[in-house]
């Protein structure tokens, strides 16, 4: 109980932290601690559930006092999140099923796959419900076209996230580190 509880505080500041300090546009651990997550908890509930506390809570922070300008009131949700923690969700369980031995292949693909799923749903969610694209094929092609270098950064934050977080976990949880060669489940 005190390694899943370490884990999800870990997990939640992780996203918390690594959301609200500077860095690139994307270039955050959101998918690599998601992946972790649903590596390393056997309550699956709970590892979907951690990631999408962790990007809850760095949003109400950001929302209401970063960017307070934007909103006109305090913002607990905005109209877009159900296609972000829509796709926060689907690379947990994407990650539950696929990541059941570590690897540095898996970890890669996986890592890939989590960014990929999220660019193709987030960015079809601002397609879809908001008014900066038209509602046509062409409209959803700039949207994601647009979107390109912010995937680009998401795609190189998610692989160096989760090489450290799962070489880290590897360090600290695995009584033999090797992170290059398959482990099974702790």
């Amino acid at each position: 109980m005190k390694k899943n509880l370490l884990l999800i505080v870990s997990f939640i500041a992780i996203i918390f932290f690594g959301r609200i300090l500077p860095h690139p546009y994307n270039f955050t651990p959101l998918i690599a601690v998601t992946l972790l997550s649903s590596y390393s908890l056997s309550n699956k509930f709970l590892a979907i559930m951690i990631p999408l506390v962790g990007f809850w809570l760095s949003d109400l922070f950001m929302n209401n006092y970063i960017y307070a300008g934007y909103f006109a009131d305090f913002t607990v949700f905005n109209s877009g999140m159900i296609w972000t923690y829509g796709a926060i969700v689907l690379v947990a369980l994407m990650g539950s099923s696929f990541l059941n031995k570590i690897s540095a292949g898996k970890v890669v693909l996986a890592s890939l796959s989590g960014s990929t799923i999220f660019y193709l749903i987030s960015n079809f969610g601002v397609w879809a419900f908001s008014p900066m694209y038209a509602k046509t094929l062409t409209g959803l092609a700039q949207c994601y076209s647009l979107a390109l270098p912010f995937y680009v950064t998401s795609l190189m934050g998610d692989l160096v996230y989760s090489a450290l977080l799962f070489g880290a976990y590897q360090l600290v949880f695995s009584k033999t580190p090797n992170f290059l060669a398959s482990q099974n489940k702790t």
